[in-house]
């Protein structure tokens, strides 16, 4: 992941410029990336009908298609990840995002849409697979990073194998809990970091009337999947996880969204430090075992 090597409150006009020419598309390669997902994964739109309440297939098809105009908002585009059981870095697929992050080649994005339906003990046994294809410098390197990843105090205790959706998750309720513990939390980082509204709304991409009622915890309003890209590589955030962290009615989604961090941080670092057709031979494994989980 890129470096955090500014403050918040430092971003200037040309890095927010190369924002909006990076996602000038966003919408349309999210299409393509939601459809990809949902192929990857083998599900119809019949059983897609089937895992959400609270909005009709014919939506979530115009969503997935390119020729649909609309924003696509992010708190389904969140649902849908988790229905899926992909982290949002999954859907940089096909985007023009992977300049920005280290070893973000078809390969590791191929491997973060598969992993997320592994329990824990499979995850675990793919990361020993690879581990035993390292030398000696690059062994040692790993377990010290993926011990100080996993001693996060966030993530000790989180058990991956109690994050997986509900039957039927109700998009209705998911977006007002997503956007209040949003809202909270944005507030959160604008004040603790001493960045002016006006920055806020230009990193976001949006007005600055938009930005106060994004900040309106009492009054969830609908925002497109951009301001989360746009907030995750304006502000050179690491993880955005810590936006989910006072949704109440699905707390366990905040909480997946940190496994999720740790998991795809992981096999990004371990992949980075395999030759190209390693990586190749590890995606195949990948896939063989997800299928199990399909």
């Amino acid at each position: 992941m890129p470096e955090n090597t500014m403050h918040p409150s430092q971003v200037s006009m040309e890095h927010i410029e190369k924002l909006d020419v990076l996602l000038k598309d966003i919408d349309l390669e999210i299409a393509h990336s939601m459809s990809y997902v949902r192929r990857a994964h083998q599900v119809s739109f019949s059983e897609l009908k089937n895992k959400f309440s609270g909005i009709n297939t014919e939506t979530l098809q115009r969503y997935m298609q390119p020729s649909y105009e609309g924003q696509r908002p992010i708190h389904v585009v969140a649902a849908y990840s988790w229905s899926m059981m992909v982290p949002m870095t999954a859907f940089y697929y096909g985007l023009k995002l992977r300049e920005y992050y280290r070893g973000m080649e078809e390969t590791s994005i191929e491997a973060l849409i598969r992993i997320g339906k592994l329990p824990l003990n499979q995850f675990n046994s793919v990361i020993d697979i690879i581990t035993r294809l390292f030398g000696e410098t690059d062994l040692h390197e790993f377990l010290a990073f993926r011990e100080a990843l996993e001693n996060d105090e966030a993530y000790r205790g989180v058990d991956y194998d109690e994050l997986f959706p509900p039957k039927v998750l109700d998009l209705e309720a998911f977006g007002e809990d997503y956007y209040r513990s949003m809202a909270i939390n944005i507030k959160k980082f604008r004040i603790e970091n001493g960045v002016p509204q006006e920055l806020m709304a230009k990193v976001l991409g949006i007005s600055d009337y938009q930005y106060q009622v994004l900040e309106n915890e009492k009054k969830p309003v609908a925002f497109s999947v951009a301001i989360g890209f746009r907030g995750k590589l304006g502000f050179q955030l690491s993880s955005h996880a810590s936006f989910t962290s006072e949704m109440t009615t699905y707390p366990q989604f905040h909480h997946l969204r940190i496994a999720q961090h740790v998991r795809d941080t992981l096999i990004v670092e371990a992949l980075r430090r395999l030759t190209p057709a390693q990586k190749k031979l590890v995606s195949q494994i990948l896939t063989s075992m997800s299928e199990f989980y399909i």
